[in-house]
């Protein structure tokens, strides 16, 4: 199984609401429907207080069993037409440039594979992008911690698009207990080698 990673900023003029609202409701069921190279598919949205940069407003998630095909309309859609209509929706709430990686994936802690209720995962979401060294080995003394309840390192592979909000090196997606307290000791324990972003999972496929 490969994976891509996606860095979504909204669209100019749109407020967070509107673009997560319209993420859940119109583009993420169209791309259920027309994308036929997708195997599991899971969208974070950046909906909670961090400290993180402006500019990422969504990590989208995508598994497929090859990179190449997903990427490649005439595999990846079963009419022109189904491209077009996901790529016209796409435009309309996306904002421009973003960033795609292809990762590496590791499931350190937790299930393999979340169920897709595409309601919001109970307790907190954060994604650390980290770009510079030593983060990825500080973060792995919270594995035995009991408020970590899923941990996934996530090393990149290739850059796919613009570096926009990079460039990274890899990034750790931790579930933590609700409640946790957690966030803030993740943020020292990233420091200037990276960003910590709070999102909400929805698990979508």
């Amino acid at each position: 199984m490969e994976k891509l990673l996606f860095l979504f900023p909204r669209k100019e003029g749109l407020t967070r609401e509107e673009f997560f609202e319209h993420y859940l409701d119109v583009h993420a069921p169209l791309g259920l429907s027309v994308t036929q190279t997708m195997v599991h598919y899971a969208v974070n949205l950046r909906d909670g207080h961090d400290h993180a940069p402006d500019g990422v407003d969504a990590f989208t998630e995508t598994w497929t069993e090859s990179v190449a095909d997903f990427m490649d309309p005439a595999k990846s859609f079963a009419t022109p037409e189904d491209a077009r209509r996901l790529m016209t929706d796409h435009d309309s709430f996306i904002g421009a440039p973003f960033d795609v990686y292809a990762v590496a994936e590791r499931v350190r802690k937790g299930v393999e594979r979340p169920p897709p209720t595409r309601d919001r995962t109970r307790g907190t979401r954060v994604v650390v992008a980290i770009t510079g060294d030593g983060a990825e080995a500080r973060l792995a003394g919270l594995l035995d911690r009991d408020g970590v309840v899923r941990y996934v390192d996530n090393d990149v592979a290739s850059a796919m698009a613009t570096d926009a909000f990079g460039p990274h090196r890899a990034f750790v997606l931790l579930n933590l207990a609700p409640e946790d307290g957690l966030v803030g000791e993740i943020e020292s324990l990233v420091g200037d080698d990276g960003a910590v972003y709070r999102v909400s999972e929805y698990v979508q496929k």
